[in-house]
């Protein structure tokens, strides 16, 4: 079924452009073009986002003459009609502020008679150090192509609501005012009902922006204080093994970092599709001699521009990187310092519990978090510095005369009299490596020649400064977090994280410390009077840590595999007895049942409460939730209330019972979100009105909140259970949301006056307003912020140089915010130990044991943005042109297949049809399919999801450990969407 068709905007008229091969003779061409100047116009501007009218029924009035009121230009030849498209009313500096790609650009928008036409990359960016490539050009060819998406068929114009069942694709036209009222209403009688924790508002993962295209939404959430879905983990974005190594995961500086590089390790990534404003510096880095080298089951994109390829099995990375770690200790190529001072492997464990030495094991009523080295220089255990429990606050690593051991067994006398043995990290990692991981026996499971393996450790380990890209797509596998930790491994044996051209790279942000002006202040004068003696000493990683998990701990905030779970009808796929980890002593079902009694997880709203409203905008939840048949069947009845804020019509669309259409990304102000790759801020000015009756988010917002105010004055409804079932005044939703009137939603100024506050109070940027700000486009980073919930990579910034992350550990010796303060490779939690994952180790995930024969694996599309793109013709028109897989040869001569053949993928529960591939690049047995199509692509409305059951791992669960525990934007159980057991055949 074909989505909801765009509406023209008032006064618009479509025509289609004339075949200027066929124009007439040059002796007609004046009376042509004086007849038909709109037309020319449109055709020299390349309308081919503006499609025909549709053919006029025959009836008696002939139509309209094209040659009327013509219009006197003046011109010498045809080619001045030419020459007019490059003449403009304004060119406005534009981005992409919604739109999630982990990237951020600045675009020339061409505005003429208030439409945008066209735009291009704009080249602005000054490169950081003379020896360094720049940044030009930045943009990718979905953001070459937005004007034609902003006026595509899927463009919602005007607020809709159901006018048949849900997913039928009925809808009525109706006006801002019922659409306010009615929604407000609902939730209103949501809250009256059972608590405004019933109202759910998804805002997705980094569908967000800087400014107020999103602080909008932000606000409104806050303002009723509704359910917030934390999809981070949830759409498998955390990386847990830099988070159980790290105590944070921002992990990222610049791109023209990766320049530096001597050996460039793409680890479970495809930055030719995911990264192409980026990838261009690690081609660069080999003209300087950089070696690049692909860690991949599939040759894709970006294999084939490396100079060595580790054709690995599917999910067997641990596997790969324990056996180079085990070259690395035996030959001696590890930096014995760097590992000394930077990591948890001297640090002393219990021979009979297998848990790290304490203080409480010596000393009665001795600390629980104070952890041991053996000091060589007095033959005694020795409290670690910039460990949690040092006595100084852990605030560095700093040995000073200590001579810590790395290697060695010790006995020591407990505070009971008894003696136990005790052993270096270093030790019990190294008998493990020489036990299981030596490279015969990882060839057996990876698949790799003994001798590669060799290779590629030792040239690793020689490289002067070694990277290792994995982004987010090295987080959707069962056991990513073991894939993560043995990279860590490499990039610590070898001494390259913290230093320029080296470490793990995953993913960073810029923090600006204007953000706060975004919602209302989340700590309370008392909370701020507790961290003034903090401020004085100066805050530490692990004190803004506190700081960030107390500001969650204020807000309802779920992680959305926990809310799936409890709430929406996934508990009975996830509880099967095929999905569980065979490693684990219990099923996942007690795991989560003992996190919650803890409380190191939380759902909201309470488990003996049903969800009652669901508010999405920048999102698409049906389209990527595993199994999103479960959600339809299960959650979506339990929902009084279901409402999409978008620009545009998706699967999720359209199962809402209303749409409210917003602004396009040109239609509106904002601030992209920071990414760290380019040190600017990206900036969106307004180039245009938005279309028909769409409002920016910041008014939509803004107005749904007044409604939701008016709306519970006028029915008398007193205070309500909000958050912790404390009261809630509804009547207050607006002043709240507005700051009791600091800012008016209504005013076409007010975003820029948010902007204003934003730029204003963020000390690291070089424009100190809005308007500064958009006359920019790219606003230059000067220096580093604050960290923030997202923004941790603790390296200040300097002007004239590349930036990379975690210089502070390296080159300051701050402890890390982690038990150990270190790099930690050794967990003691309980739930680790019992799961045999106290170490880094190899795990087949729980489908291994599919009686299905091939896996779905794949990746970020290079043809979209997640689904925003993802059916419009111009880019429909450079793949195949609906959903493909793409399957090895073998796997298709065996089942009769042929290229372009429809098939059928499927297991026991579920299934879709998709056009085939037939493609020597893919590795046999898989299925490779590239992600976001929209389930209305496929037959049946059947998507790709639909046979992925994604379970997901008891051990995320895990808290009240130190940097172990939850809070939003940290810590999540992921789902693995990667490797699903499914059998293919012909359509």
């Amino acid at each position: 079924m074909k989505p909801h068709a765009a509406v023209p905007a008032p006064g618009a008229e479509e025509r289609s452009a004339p075949d200027l091969a066929n124009l007439p003779n040059l002796a007609e061409r004046r009376r042509f073009i004086l007849g038909t100047t709109s037309g020319l116009a449109a055709a020299g501007l390349g309308l081919c986002n503006l499609r025909p009218l549709p053919a006029r029924a025959e009836s008696g009035t002939p139509p309209p003459d094209p040659r009327q009121t013509p219009k006197t230009i003046r011109y010498q030849d045809y080619s001045d009609i030419w020459r007019d498209k490059w003449k403009w009313d304004k060119v406005v500096k534009g981005t992409h502020t919604r739109a999630n790609c982990i990237s951020a650009c600045s675009w020339d928008v061409y505005v003429k008679d208030g439409i945008a036409w066209r735009e291009e990359q704009a080249a602005l960016y000054e490169p950081s150090r003379p020896d360094v490539p720049d940044f030009n050009p930045r943009g990718c060819q979905k953001g070459a192509c937005y004007s034609h998406l902003q006026t595509a068929d899927s463009r919602i114009t005007h607020p809709l609501k159901r006018a048949g069942a849900r997913g039928e694709g009925k809808w009525k036209r109706i006006s801002w005012t019922q659409a306010l009222d009615e929604i407000a209403d609902k939730l209103i009688d949501a809250a009256i009902a059972e608590g405004t924790e019933s109202i759910v508002f998804d805002d997705g993962t980094t569908n967000a922006g800087y400014g107020p295209e999103s602080a909008g939404d932000m606000r409104f959430a806050e303002a009723i204080q509704a359910t917030r879905i934390d999809s981070w983990a949830g759409v498998s974005d955390m990386p847990m093994g830099a988070l159980q190594t790290w105590g944070l995961y921002n992990c990222e500086g610049t791109s023209d970092d990766w320049f530096r590089s001597d050996y460039i390790v793409i680890w479970v990534g495809n930055p030719v599709y995911t990264r192409i404003p980026e990838v261009h510096f690690m081609h660069e880095a080999r003209y300087r001699g950089a070696k690049l080298v692909v860690v991949a089951p599939d040759l894709n994109p970006s294999t084939v521009h490396a100079d060595l390829w580790l054709n690995i099995k599917p999910e067997t990375d641990a596997a790969l990187g324990l056996a180079c770690a085990q070259v690395m200790i035996e030959e001696g190529l590890f930096k014995r310092d760097y590992v000394l001072e930077q990591t948890d492997l001297p640090f002393l464990v219990r021979q009979d519990d297998g848990r790290f030495l304490r203080q409480s094991d010596l000393v009665r009523g001795g600390a629980d978090n104070a952890l041991y080295l053996w000091d060589e220089a007095t033959g005694q255990p020795v409290v670690a510095p910039g460990c949690e429990g040092d006595g100084s606050g852990g605030r560095s690593l700093r040995l000073g005369a200590l001579r810590p051991a790395l290697s060695g067994s010790f006995s020591v006398t407990l505070a009971d009299g008894a003696r136990v043995e005790v052993r270096t990290v270093f030790d019990r990692l190294r008998a493990m490596l020489d036990r299981e991981y030596r490279p015969e026996q990882a060839a057996a499971v990876t698949g790799l020649n003994p001798r590669l393996i060799r290779r590629f450790a030792r040239e690793m380990a020689a490289a002067p400064a070694a990277m290792i890209f994995a982004s987010w797509g090295a987080c959707k596998h069962y056991h990513s977090d073991l894939f993560q930790r043995a990279m860590l491994l490499l990039m610590n044996l070898t001494g390259n994280q913290g230093k320029p051209g080296g470490g793990m790279r995953i993913a960073s942000w810029w923090g600006m410390d204007g953000l706060d002006a975004m919602t209302e202040a989340p700590l309370s004068l008392m909370d701020k009077l507790r961290l003034i003696p903090k401020a004085l000493r100066g805050f530490t990683p692990r004190d803004y840590e506190q700081i960030f998990t107390e500001i969650s701990d204020k807000s309802p905030i779920t992680p959305l595999m926990v809310f799936l779970y409890v709430h929406g009808g996934y508990k009975e796929m996830w509880d099967q007895a095929h999905l569980q980890d065979p490693a684990l002593p219990r099923p996942l079902s007690q795991y989560l049942r003992e996190s919650l009694d803890r409380g190191w997880m939380r759902v909201h709203p309470p488990e003996h409460r049903a969800p009652r409203a669901y508010l999405f905008t920048g999102c698409n939840p049906l389209r990527r939730w595993p199994s999103p048949q479960i959600a339809r069947e299960k959650l979506w009845p339990k929902l009084d209330l279901v409402v999409s804020v978008n620009f545009r019509m998706s699967t999720s669309g359209m199962f809402a019972d209303y749409i409210l259409p917003v602004a396009g990304y040109y239609e509106k102000y904002g601030i992209k979100y920071g990414q760290s790759y380019v040190p600017y801020i990206i900036c969106a000015d307004k180039a245009t009105e938005p279309l028909g009756e769409a409002k920016s988010d910041w008014e939509v917002f803004g107005l749904l909140s007044k409604h939701v105010a008016e709306r519970a004055k006028a029915r008398g409804i007193g205070p309500v259970r909000g958050f912790r079932d404390q009261p809630l005044d509804l009547s207050r939703t607006y002043a709240r949301h507005t700051s009791d009137g600091k800012f008016d939603p209504t005013d076409p100024e007010d975003p820029i006056k948010l902007m204003d506050l934003i730029f204003a109070n963020s000390p690291n940027v070089a424009a100190k307003s809005g308007r500064e700000a958009l006359r920019l486009g790219a606003v230059p980073v000067t220096a580093h912020a604050r960290p923030s919930p997202i923004y941790q990579n603790y390296s200040d910034f300097a002007q004239g140089d590349t930036h990379w992350p975690h210089r502070d550990f390296v080159e300051k010796r701050v402890a890390w915010p982690t038990l150990t303060g270190r790099q930690q490779f050794y967990l003691d939690h309980p739930w680790f130990l019992e799961g045999g994952e106290a170490l880094p180790v190899h795990k087949d995930p729980p489908h291994a044991r599919s009686k299905y024969p091939l896996r779905i694996n794949g990746g970020h599309t290079r043809w979209s943005i997640h689904a925003i793109w993802r059916d419009l013709p111009l880019m429909l028109r450079l793949e195949r042109g609906q959903p493909v897989c793409f399957m090895n040869p073998a796997d298709t001569a065996a089942r009769g297949i042929g290229d372009g053949d429809m098939v059928r993928v499927f297991n026991d529960h579920g299934r879709f049809e998709c056009m085939v591939k037939v493609a020597a690049a893919t590795a046999p047995g898989e299925v490779i399919i590239y992600h976001a199509w929209e389930a209305y692509q496929f037959k049946g409305w059947q998507g790709q999801q639909e046979p992925v059951e994604a379970p997901w791992k008891a051990l995320h669960l895990a808290g009240g450990y130190s940097h172990l525990h939850y809070r939003m934007f940290y810590g999540g159980p992921s789902h693995a969407p990667r490797g699903a057991p499914v059998e293919v055949e012909k359509a």
